[in-house]
Formats: structure tokens, sequence, C-alpha cells
């Protein structure tokens, strides 16, 4: 028995059980079920059978011959005998015995040959004893398939030139090869008796492409198809582009390896070691990696049926994708030596052309080291100038060890991707492998400076502070040795300087190192604020960008910033703190850990002592701020001193920060002094205040406790200035929030209740803002009319009680309820029963809506949205956008407010529909959204906005005309202005809404509005 497998061309692999190809006979083989119908082409063959006795189909593999003929012999009302020969018969005899086989059912007295002596080819039979019998008139066809592959066997090749030759009158004989056949073969030449079908005839126009590709299920140009494939069938049906995913790659190998076989050796060995080469591929290059006579060989390819595209005057060949893949696959398995000559050419080839990164890549894979750190010296300038450090990081690693002494290009390169990808363990290689003198050089050359100032960054965050600070001693002066004496002011006792003009100044590299300084010194206004970035800040610089807008209070740009870094490489610094320091802040516990621990490994690659220490102070501080886990933080802080933390001061005053929060935590606040009063004190004279306002409120909260009241305010106001330099209140309100006492001990000491002591009482009240969200799938606008919105088309839900039911859900802790309270929220007074039918037809016809990745699922009687995070709602927006502006200040703080106001002054919640809980959530976000115009107006006046908050103050005075604070801000944005009688105008007013309440007016104001008329 055998197995047939036909692919679209209708070309077949037959073998047997065992696995050995056998020869087969009978009827014609099976016809694919999308078969195209091909009229013109069977009349055609039709038409040639009635005029001559034979027919040869020559054509390439994949043009669809096999298939063409058994469609034109199906529709033959005369027998038809079917031989397909798939491998060299060994003799005549084998092949005669099978043509015997085959037309024995039309000839019943065809001879049998039957076996002769072992080793001996039995005589052939003629054509007429093979044919013998075959009743006359009955228009035999005997279609001989796999012609080519007789091609070795004397006697199989004799028995066919018998064949056509002696061909008696009757039959018709159809021969298909996948070459062309020798015209000497049995008489071939002469066209009187044979005719001939070859590519050009077999080939698809454009309808029938079409009708393939249409019957194929794909969309594809049929036109450029048949155009650049000239109508080979496996060309057209065949993606040999690579544009459908689907396509069966095992399918184009076996069609591509079939192919290969038919060229002689010069054609495929041009096609295989010309692979390499990108681009269209031409005699001079197939002549410049070595191939003889490439010209003439191509001219030959131009003829064949084949995955090539060729340029417009013919010269130039491209290897389609597919078939390209196939080839390159080929060239690997070249011999070593081959593959290394042919290498060594096309990377020549390349040079010569320009392509010197290309070139660089070639010499490497064929293990030419030298050259190829010739040709990268050439280049790496412009790679480094588009930042591509992973190209670089690769050459330099497969180009070590690095001679002596070192090219400028390679040391740039080196100490670029050593900063750029923080492994500061390859700038310490260099080092120790160049030597003292090989750096105390850099600073000689154009561009050592800099070279200098990254070097020093590695060895400082390595441990060695005494060659980097050897460092700084040979640096020239300017702006790379500022830089240098900056970074090592974090570790020494020096103040680090820096200024916005170094951030705007710093060139290249120096940049990102100027962020992180900048970052160290807590100096977050200047990194917010600096000006439209360089490349280096946008690549390397990320981390400390996501770290600044954290620290700074603006959490939803920090979690935007951090999440769209994901497209990109992931800096270590981003991975192993940020993410944990940002989970902290949007109070997810466990994934703050979880990224501190992964972020382990990343640290370890960097080889950087700095980070491994700094990890370790962010244990402490999550395990005291997360978990209250006492014993876990002084075993980090321990661990981080073990390390040396205290050769870096500010190492050593993040862990005295970290130890006095610990001591205060566990009542022991004479113990806790020490290292609070020296963090503080370090800090305020090195400039290094990333955390001093936390350091400045635990040591007022020590220093209360054992009784120094005045040194504990001037450390509480220390923390505010502090705060107000950096302009965020983000990291000050944290402290406040682990020693709340500070604040409320400083807000009972102020005569006036607007003070700034009482804003930071006020904002510890605001809840801490929480994360918005990944992806959202469902958004609810409930400011104004309803709406809800999934992946931008708006949805309508059947009932109005299911969108209701949504906002509650939304409003909720987790987005989840209990079923009594949603009853009571959505059906009050409806009798159980009743309320729980109407909540069932709610929740069925809310997920009918509901969007994919978003489900409304009931655990026991608890109706939960999953994720939770998925669905965000105006209301919800507002009030985490108000609780990041409670933790802003100045302009960041006024447009975090605008946009909050922004959404709740689009209409009231669930506008024109009342129900006992949309009423009070309603009364609820009415309150915020006025204390919201509030706060508004106070930032307005303060940052210069006095129009704003003039008309924020009388908005709030329209609503709620009894809020004193709103009088006060009216009044102030009247003085601003210089409007004396608005400013009485507004008194009077003030006055007559006090008598309204009989209460007396305040004193406070009044003395406010005699100091105002002065």
């Amino acid at each position: 028995m055998t197995r047939s497998s036909r692919d679209e061309t209708g070309e077949t692999d037959e073998t047997d059980e065992t696995g050995e190809t056998g020869e087969t006979g009978g009827a014609p083989p099976p016809l694919p079920g999308h078969l195209v119908p091909r009229p013109r082409l069977a009349a055609r063959i039709h038409a040639s059978l009635e005029r001559r006795p034979v027919l040869v189909v020559a054509a390439a593999a994949g043009s669809g011959k096999t298939t063409a003929v058994a469609q034109a012999v199906r529709e033959l009302t005369g027998p038809v005998a079917w031989v397909s020969i798939p491998r060299a018969p060994r003799c005549g005899g084998t092949l005669a015995r099978v043509l015997a086989a085959a037309v024995r059912p039309w000839a019943p007295d065809a001879v049998t040959m039957s076996a002769g002596t072992p080793g001996r080819e039995l005589a052939l039979p003629t054509p007429g004893t093979v044919l013998a019998g075959t009743p006359g008139g009955t228009g035999l066809v005997l279609v001989v398939d796999g012609v080519d592959r007789t091609r070795g066997s004397t006697g199989a090749q004799r028995m066919l030139g018998a064949l056509v030759e002696g061909l008696p009158a009757g039959p018709r004989l159809v021969l298909i090869s996948r070459t062309d056949l020798p015209t000497d073969l049995g008489g071939l030449g002469d066209v009187q008796r044979v005719g001939f079908l070859e590519d050009r005839d077999l080939a698809f126009d454009v309808a029938e492409a079409e009708e393939a590709l249409r019957r194929m299920g794909r969309d594809d140009d049929a036109r450029r198809s048949v155009g650049a494939m000239r109508g080979w069938i496996s060309g057209v049906i065949h993606d040999w582009w690579g544009e459908d995913p689907s396509a069966s790659a095992a399918q184009h190998d076996r069609l591509a390896a079939d192919l290969l076989r038919e060229l002689t050796s010069a054609e495929s060995t041009l096609l295989v070691r010309t692979s390499l080469i990108e681009g269209a591929v031409t005699a001079e290059q197939a002549n410049a990696l070595g191939l003889a006579s490439p010209d003439r060989t191509m001219a030959v390819l131009r003829g064949r049926s084949l995955p090539l595209s060729w340029s417009p005057d013919r010269r130039g060949m491209v290897a389609l994708p597919r078939f390209r893949d196939f080839l390159r696959r080929e060239a690997a398995c070249l011999d070593d030596d081959c593959l290394r000559e042919l290498r060594q050419g096309y990377a020549r080839l390349l040079q010569g052309s320009g392509r010197h990164e290309d070139a660089v890549a070639e010499l490497l894979m064929c293990g030419e080291t030298d050259s190829a750190r010739h040709a990268a010296e050439r280049v790496l300038p412009d790679v480094l100038g588009r930042l591509d450090l992973a190209t670089a990081q690769s050459w330099l690693d497969r180009m070590r060890p690095a001679p002596r002494p070192l090219a400028p290009n390679l040391a740039t390169a080196g100490l670029r991707v050593a900063f750029g990808l923080e492994q500061c363990w390859r700038g310490a290689q260099l080092a120790d492998h160049h030597g003292r003198l090989w750096w105390t050089g850099l600073g000689r050359r154009p561009g050592g400076a800099e070279d200098l100032a990254l070097l020093a960054w590695c060895l400082w965050h390595v441990g060695r502070l005494d060659e980097t600070r050897d460092i700084l001693d040979v640096m020239p002066a300017g702006l790379p040795r500022d830089i240098v004496a900056a970074l090592l002011a974090l570790a020494d006792d020096g103040t680090v300087r820096l200024t916005t003009d170094h951030l705007h100044r710093a060139p290249g590299p120096l940049e990102a190192m100027v962020m992180r300084i900048a970052y160290m010194a807590g100096q977050l206004r200047q990194l917010q604020d600096a000006s439209v970035p360089g490349p280096w800040r946008r690549s390397s610089g990320i981390p400390w960008t996501v770290a600044a807008l954290r620290a700074g209070g603006r959490i939803s740009e920090a979690e935007e910033a951090y999440g769209s870094s994901a497209e990109g490489p992931r800096p270590a610094w981003l991975e192993a703190i940020d993410a944990a320091e940002l989970m902290a802040d949007l109070g997810h516990r466990d994934e703050a850990w979880a990224a501190l621990l992964a972020g382990r490994d990343r640290i370890a690659a960097t080889g950087s002592r700095v980070y491994e220490m700094l990890s370790l102070l962010l244990e402490a501080k999550l395990a005291l701020r997360l978990d209250h886990d006492l014993p876990r933080a002084a075993r980090a802080l321990a661990e981080a001193e073990r390390r040396g933390g205290a050769r870096y001061a500010f190492i050593r005053e993040l862990a005295g920060t970290w130890r006095g929060l610990e001591l205060l935590s566990a009542g022991r606040e004479a113990e806790a002094l020490p290292h609070l009063a020296a963090a503080v004190a370090g800090m305020s004279a090195g400039g290094r205040r990333l955390e001093l306002p936390s350091a400045a409120v635990y040591l007022s909260e020590a220093l209360w406790r054992t009784g120094d009241e005045d040194g504990a305010d001037e450390a509480a106001d220390l923390a505010v200035r502090v705060a107000d330099g950096q302009g965020s209140r983000h990291l000050l309100l944290q402290a406040l929030e682990d020693m709340p006492s500070v604040a409320a001990r400083r807000a009972d000491a102020e005569p006036a209740h607007g003070s700034r002591w009482h804003e930071l009482v006020s904002a510890l009240s605001t809840p801490v803002p929480g994360a918005g969200g990944d992806r959202i799938l469902l958004r609810i606008e409930d400011f104004g009319p309803v709406r809800l919105v999934a992946e931008g088309r708006e949805i309508h839900p059947r009932l109005a009680k299911s969108v209701e039911l949504l906002a509650y859900l939304t409003s909720r802790p987790q987005a989840g309820a209990r079923r009594q309270a949603l009853l009571e929220a959505l059906f009050p007074g409806r009798s159980d029963a009743t309320g729980r039918s109407y909540l069932r037809q709610a929740v069925y016809r809310l997920r009918e809506v509901l969007p994919d990745g978003l489900t409304l699922h009931q655990e026991g009687d608890v109706y939960r949205l999953s994720p939770a995070s998925a669905v965000a709602s105006s209301s919800g927006t507002f009030r985490r956008l108000l609780a990041e502006a409670a933790r802003q200040d100045g302009e960041h703080r006024w447009d975090t407010l605008r946009g909050a106001l922004a959404l709740a002054e689009r209409g009231s919640y669930f506008d024109s529909v009342s129900t006992h809980w949309l009423d009070a959530r309603r009364a609820e976000l009415d309150g915020a959204l006025t204390q919201a115009r509030v706060d508004a107006a106070s930032v307005a006046l303060h940052v210069g906005r006095v129009r704003d908050a003039r008309r924020l103050a009388r908005l709030v005075l329209d609503a709620d005309p009894y809020r004193e604070q709103a009088w006060r801000l009216a009044l102030h944005a009247a003085e601003a202005v210089g409007d004396d009688d608005e400013l009485l105008d507004l008194y009077r007013g003030y006055l007559r809404v006090m008598n309204e309440l009989g209460v007396p007016p305040s004193a406070d104001l009044k003395r406010l509005v005699d100091r105002l008329r002065r």
C-alpha cells in the first residue's frame, strides 16, 4: 500500500509503509478539493493528443504539470493508464513491469516480465509487446509521471526511448518531467509526432490566480504575484513573501529543496552562497565571493521558475524571503572553512559599499576579531549616536580581550555601554585591564573628560572611592569635572553643587548622570521642570524621571511613565527600586515586595554595591511603612552597614533616617535621636535633601518626646521649608503619616486656621491616591448624563438599574458589595423576593454588555467586578486626582486640581436620577467639589493666577455663602488686583451672611481687611 500527500499544485510524494519510495501505476492521482478549473489548458492538452501521439510536459517543480494532465485526462472518454515514477528505477525491466501492469486492464495479453539472472538485466520488450492486445480505437492514454527520475538509469531511459519510437498506432503517450528531456531520447526531436508543454504554457493568468487564492481563503494581490512569478503556480499560491503567518514553513522547505535539486551544481551553489547578501545580488558581487562565471549562471537562472525577484534590468536577483531563509540555512551547513571564506568575502563587499556595521557582524561571525575591531572603530560613533547600546555591547563582548593601547572609540564605546546599560563592572574591568596610565591619558584627548566622568561613575558604584577621587584630580576644569565632584559629594561630606544649568548643558550621557545625582540630592524641581530632554535622558534617564515624578507626588504621571517604558529596555533602577516604591505608594503591598525581591537579580548583574545597599535601605523602609516589621527593618539596615554603607554619606544618612524611624516605632526615642540628628545635619550641610523632610519630621518627634519642644518646632519647620523647595509635599506627608502628631502639634500652635500646617493636617485626612488601572476596559462617565464607554464605543444595558448597579460597585472598595447592601441601595422598600428578582435581572443585563476581560461574578452573597482596576468612573478619577493634588504643590497641584474640576463640572452626579444612595453620593461629591474649588482658588492665588482665584471663590460663595475660607480667598484676590471697592463689597456681603447666622464676624477677617486696605 502507499500513502500519498499532495500540495496545492498537485505535485505528489508517494511512500510505502516501510518508508521506501515505490513505483505506482493505474488510475490518475486524486485532485485537491479546492482545485481551480483550467479549461484553456485542458483544451490545449486534448488538442495536442489528437494531433500527435506523444506529449511531453516538462516544467519546474511546482508548475502544476501533474495536476494539469490529471485534470485533462479525466475529461477523456477513452481509458487512461497512469504510471508514477517517484524514484529512479534500477533497470529498464523494472519500468517495463510497471508499464505492463498499468495497461493490463485494457491489454490483457500484455507481457509480464519475469525475473532474470541476478545482476543481469533482462532483454527489454518492445513497446508493441508491452502494449500488445490493446484494443484498437480505444484511445488508450498512457501517462508516465516523474520521467526525470529515470536520469542515471540507462536501461530505463532506453525503455522510454523505445516506447516513444515504437508506439503503435492508437495509444497516446504523455511524459511528465521536471527537467527537459534530451531530444535524442526516442526521437523526441520529431515535431510531427511529439508535442510539448513548458513552464510558460502551464503558468497561471491573473484570473486563474485570483480564483486559486480566493479558494484558499487569501486576499493576496494576484496581479503582483503573477507578474513577479511569471505565473509559476507554486510561486503564486505559496506565500514566498512570508506575509501569511499560517503558511507552513515545512511545506516551503520541501518545495525549496526540490527546486534546488533540479538545478545544476553551479546554479545551486550561486543561490546558496549569495543568500548572505542583503538586497539584490549581482554577478559582480557573486564574483567577489569567489564564484566562477556567475554572469553565465545568472543568465540561466533568469529562465528558471524559482521564487526570485529580478530588477528591471534583469541584472539584480533577490530571493524571496521564505526561499532566502531556506538558502541561508543551507549556507549555514557549509563546512567551517568554506563558510569562513564566504563571510570574509561578504564582509569585504559590505565594507566596499560603506556598510561597515554589517561588515563588523560578518567578521565577528567568522572569527576575524582583529579585522572586526578595526571596522568597529570606524562605525562605533554612529552606533552610539543612535544609542544602539545593545549592538555596541555585543561587539565589545565578542572582541575581548581589548588590545593595549585601547583605541579611543573602543574606550568611549565601552564606557557608554557600561553607563547606559548600568553595567558598572564593565568600566571597572576596563580600568583594571589597561591600568592607571590609560585613564590618566584620557583627559588629554577630545571627549576624554566625558569618558573619565563615566569611568568615575563606574568605580564610584563598585566601591572604589579612592580611585574615583584620583580621577577627579586629573580631570581638566569644566562641566564633566563639576559633575564628578557632585557625584563624590554624595559619598564624601562635601556639598552637592548642581544647578539647573548643569542639567541643561550636560552633553550626551552626562545629562543622565546629572539626573541621577540631582535625584539623590532631592532636586526634584529641577528634574521636573527641565527643558526638552536629550536622547540620553529619554533613554537612560527614564528611571529617574519616574522616581522624580513619584517623589513629587505626581503618581499618575509616574505610573504612566513607568508603563510606557515597557516597550524598551528596562533599566535595573527602574525594575529594582522605582517599581517597588511606586507600588508601595499606590498601596499595592504584595506587588511592592515582589518588585523589591525580583529586582535583586537585576542589581546583582550591574555589579553596583551602591544599588545593593539602597535596595536594603528600601527593604527597611517598606518593612516599617507597609508591615510595621521592626526586626526585618533592623536586619536590612545592619546588612547595609556591613556592606560598607557608612563609606557613602548619602547612604549613611538614609540609614540613619530609617534607623531613627525604627527606634521611634519601638518607643526608643533617646536612641533614635542621635541617628536622626546626624542624618538631618549631614543632609542639610551636604545638600543631600531627597529624604530630608522625612528625617526632619522624625527628628521633630524624637525631640518632642525627649522634652526639646523648641527644637521639635524648628525641625518640623525645616521639613516644610525643604518640601517647599522641592516643589512637593508628597515625601513630607508620607513622613507625617508615620508621625501625625508632628503636624497636629504645629497646627495647634498656629494662630490662623489657614496656615501651612493646617493645610497639611487637612491633606493627611485625604485618602492616599490609588492606582488608575493598567488597562481600562470600561469607563463610566457619571457626571452629567451617564454614559458607558467600552473600547471607544458607547454601550447601553437594557435595564437602567444595571447602570446604577455598575456605579454602586465601582464606588465600593475593590468594586464589590454584599447582596443585602445592593438590595437596600438599589431596591429600597421592595420585599426580599422581589428585590432579589430585580437584582438578578440587573446583573444579567449588565453581564450582557461587559467587554471581554471584565466580569461580574458572585462569590457567596458578594458581587464583584473583576478586575476592579479595569473599570474607571469619572467620579472615581475625580477623587483620585484630589488625593494626588493634596500631595503636590505649585503649578503641578494647580494642573491636577484643574483636571479634577473639569471632570466634576460636566454636571451633577447621575444627573436627573434620584435614589437614596445616589443622593447621598451626589451630596458627598458636591461637597468634595466645593472644597476642591476652595483648594484650587488658594493654589491659583499662590501661583499668581488671580483671575482664576476670583472666579473659583465666587463659585464657592454662590454654592455655599457660609464658607469663611472662600470669603478670605475672595478678599485676597480683590486685594491682589487693587480693587478696594470690590474688597469692601465682599466684606459687606460677608457681614450680611454672618448676621443671618447670628454669628459675630471673624476678628481674623476684620484684621485681614484692615491690613489689606493699608
